[in-house]
């Protein structure tokens, strides 16, 4: 679908650190980091969902869904390597599934599972991110 190529800065480490209530000091002083291992200042986890910045291509619009009757049903994230103030990612985003099922209440549903492969500069994957997204039938 896309892919994206973009900055892990300390500063927005550090931003979605404190908005996301990320408390350890490891995302902010490098010092704490270093004592734990770390290169460089830690992201936190769920910091690959910052790359929504960065892109100007909607999944939904992309896929040329009905924005109307789409809801995200799941995301869950698998995670290879630390990522780091620093580094450099390269998200790219595809459809890994599409699924048709008969809804509960009736009225067929389309789950599309778009699969985003997070890799550093030097090629290796950090942090593949799965979302599930449901498009209801009219």
């Amino acid at each position: 679908m896309d892919t994206v190529t973009f900055p892990v800065e300390a500063g927005k480490i550090r931003e979605f650190a404190r908005a996301t209530l990320a408390t350890s000091p490891i995302h902010e002083d490098p010092q704490s980091a270093a004592e734990r291992g770390f290169a460089a200042v830690p992201a936190p986890p769920t910091f690959a969902v910052s790359v929504a910045h960065h892109r100007t291509v909607d999944e939904a619009s992309a896929l040329g869904l009905d924005l109307r009757r789409v809801l995200h049903g799941e995301a869950a994230w698998e995670f290879f390597k630390p990522v780091v103030a620093g580094d450099v990612l390269t998200a790219h985003r595809e459809v890994a599934d599409v699924i048709q099922r008969e809804g509960g209440r009736g009225g067929r549903m389309t789950m599309i599972i778009i699969r985003t492969d997070f890799t550093t500069a030097d090629g290796a994957l950090a942090i593949r991110q799965s979302d599930t997204i449901i498009e209801r039938a009219a």
